[in-house]
């Protein structure tokens, strides 16, 4: 989620009760500030994840960059970008991983913020071992507020966006369902599904397409053809609900329940913020509890991932994420 409003959504959300907390031993890994978003990379070289890092509080130096955390050997590095055109101002958000004509290929949502001017694109880099080399920027009026991206092999990709208007407060204030998700086809940007409040985490598999929405508190499912995503469906109400991550056939979801401790901890990094991640199996539509904490190891979830035994939890904010072994 951006740092541009929270207060105003989260302050207009419900909240939920808790999960009860988990007694486990996690392990605490350092990274880059504001580790929002994380893929897993096991193509490239050993098994690495790569993360989305960037300043998300008003309060910090501006700065953004992609972390590299390799889960063998523990150790960590930026990852350098080459070819990029010059002027590009690199301020991360959703990110995916996607093989293309057999080159692996990160789509990253971009938030350049020069001044008053916004300039939000899709950049999509081709992932070397100790280096992204930038292919293409990709901006259209269309991708009016993007937050996540899915691509597909064919090099095609869909966006969610979180607001008709990016900066809106009516759409927020009375939760207005303007959002639009966006399919770009390699040339040009149109309308695959619409009519959503804070859209936020998105991703497909086998010819399905999965969404996830903030404030209407649901992930859904779809049929994808033509660039449309068709016959929609609630998976599970999910409240709070961020970015998605396959596990096998199961979705995970990390969750904002408590949003009024979402807001303190995004004002101030003591103020603690619980993190909660579910595991949702979309054929059965069955919802459990993977990973809660009460903030100490984590707070303000957004993104949950699985990965050799051990699910990898990161939050928007601070520069930490937490390794659950399963």
């Amino acid at each position: 989620m951006k740092k541009y409003f929270p207060f105003l959504f989260l302050a207009l959300s419900s909240c939920v009760s808790l999960p009860k907390m988990f007694q486990t031993k996690d392990e605490i890994i350092t990274t880059a500030i504001g580790p929002e978003d994380m893929v897993v990379d096991s193509i490239t070289e050993q098994p690495r994840l790569l993360l989305s890092c960037s300043a998300r509080r008003k309060s910090e130096k501006q700065y953004g960059e992609i972390f590299v955390y390799y889960t063998e050997t523990a150790t960590n590095k930026i990852l350098k970008r080459t070819n990029e055109p010059n002027g590009l101002l690199f301020n991360p958000h959703g990110i995916d991983l996607v093989k293309v004509n057999g080159n692996l290929i990160l789509l990253v949502v971009n938030h350049e913020h020069i001044g008053e001017t916004r300039i939000n694109s899709i950049l999509r880099y081709r992932v070397l071992k100790d280096e992204l080399v930038f292919q293409n920027k990709i901006s259209d009026p269309l991708i009016s507020s993007p937050n996540a991206v899915t691509g597909f092999a064919d090099g095609t990709l869909l966006v969610s966006n979180d607001a008709k208007k990016q900066n809106n407060i009516w759409e927020i204030l009375f939760k207005m369902r303007k959002a639009q998700i966006i399919f770009w086809n390699g040339n040009n940007c149109s309308v695959a599904s619409e009519k959503y409040a804070f859209t936020n985490g998105i991703t497909n598999k086998d010819g399905k397409v999965y969404l996830a929405s903030t404030m209407q508190n649901k992930v859904w499912q779809f049929d994808f053809k033509d660039g449309k995503m068709l016959n929609r469906k609630v998976i599970v109400k999910a409240n709070g609900a961020d970015n998605l991550r396959f596990d096998g056939d199961d979705l995970l979801v990390a969750c904002h329940l408590r949003f009024l401790k979402f807001l303190k901890h995004y004002k101030d990094p003591k103020q603690l913020s619980p993190s909660t991640v579910y595991r949702i199996n979309p054929s059965t539509k069955k919802r459990t509890v993977e990973y809660f904490d009460d903030g100490r190891q984590v707070s303000a979830a957004s993104t949950a991932l699985a990965f050799r035994n051990s699910i990898y939890v990161s939050g928007i904010f601070d520069s930490k994420i937490v390794k659950k072994k399963n």
